[in-house]
């Protein structure tokens, strides 16, 4: 089922792709295509904010009210959550899908010819090693002699060097050779991974491509911490006062930026390339959903939670 999940995004960017001939602005236009099929997701994420939002000042009573009991204190906010219909969790949903879409963006990426080119990876016929040892060889890539020994070769390279593959094969055979991709963008080869460029750090300032490749992480960090910093605010969470829920909050806060530093860093480019696109569509996407909700006057009842008394029955006058 995954493998097919996986082909189904390598045919949508190979597609597009095909129209504009330039990886980059592939990926960009298929982050575009993603963020607008899960638009009803992301709205439905920006009522749930909302909602948190609205209640806020009651759990600030409760707060407030329960401060020296931990336990009743989450007993009364759930029952608060619960009373309006809203999910602690409701406006996190858009960024947990984003993952299974990253590691599958991912599988896509690091493997074209699987995943774009359909060129078959488990029983590799024969055509195809002789293709890609063919185009190897003229890369001056260092192939053993043996014929016999060219078939695990190529499972290795299949499996590892797909990328490589396809920037050989422009080598080879120009931008005509059906295998070829245009990963440069921009003076970026998004087909290398920003810690290639440490190794070129001593005189950055004379390679585009190395000070490129340094700023993927940098920007998808920053992207992501203002994307967390937004829906923080808008979900009201930025100005709660519970200890528990603020060390949380801090957590979620640092921990997304942290995950997609060391990701962007060590993956090929083009996926940092995803993430930034993807960070800033989705902070677009919350400011202009929440300017239409405030102009459309998209109101919010909160309901206080009944008070019983004892057993459930309510007092009796004598």
């Amino acid at each position: 089922m995954w493998h097919y999940i996986v082909m189904a995004l390598g045919w949508i960017i190979k597609s597009i792709y095909n129209l504009v001939q330039n990886y980059g602005v592939a990926i960009i236009l298929f982050t575009i295509v993603m963020k607008l099929l899960l638009l009803p997701l992301n709205i439905k994420s920006q009522k749930a904010m909302k909602k948190q939002q609205k209640i806020q000042p009651l759990l600030a009573e409760l707060q407030k009210k329960y401060a020296n009991d931990q336990q009743k204190l989450q007993q009364e906010t759930m029952k608060l959550y619960k009373e309006n219909n809203v999910s602690m969790m409701g406006g996190c949903l858009p960024v947990l899908l984003q993952m299974p879409i990253l590691i599958a963006l991912y599988q896509a990426i690091q493997k074209p010819l699987t995943y774009m080119f359909n060129v078959p990876h488990k029983e590799i016929p024969q055509d195809v090693i002789n293709k890609i040892v063919g185009i190897a060889e003229k890369a001056g890539q260092a192939i053993p002699e043996k014929a016999s020994e060219y078939g695990s070769y190529v499972s290795n390279l299949m499996q590892t060097r797909q990328i490589d593959i396809s920037s050989w094969a422009g080598q080879v055979g120009g931008k005509l050779h059906d295998w070829y991709i245009n990963f440069n963008f921009l003076g970026l080869d998004l087909s290398r991974k920003p810690q290639e460029a440490l190794s070129a750090l001593s005189d950055p300032l004379n390679n585009i491509s190395v000070v490129l490749l340094i700023l993927i992480p940098i920007l998808a960090i920053v992207s992501s911490v203002l994307q967390s910093k937004i829906s923080m605010k808008q979900s009201g969470q930025d100005k709660v006062k519970n200890d528990q829920t603020q060390s949380m909050n801090s957590m979620m806060k640092w921990m997304m930026p942290l995950m997609t530093g060391w990701f962007t860093f060590i993956l090929p480019a083009g996926i940092g390339l995803y993430w930034i696109i993807s960070g800033i569509v989705q902070i677009v996407q919350q400011l202009a959903l929440n300017y239409y909700f405030e102009k459309k006057g998209e109101d919010f009842v909160v309901k206080v939670p009944e008070k019983r008394t004892q057993h459930g029955k309510k007092g009796k006058k004598h």
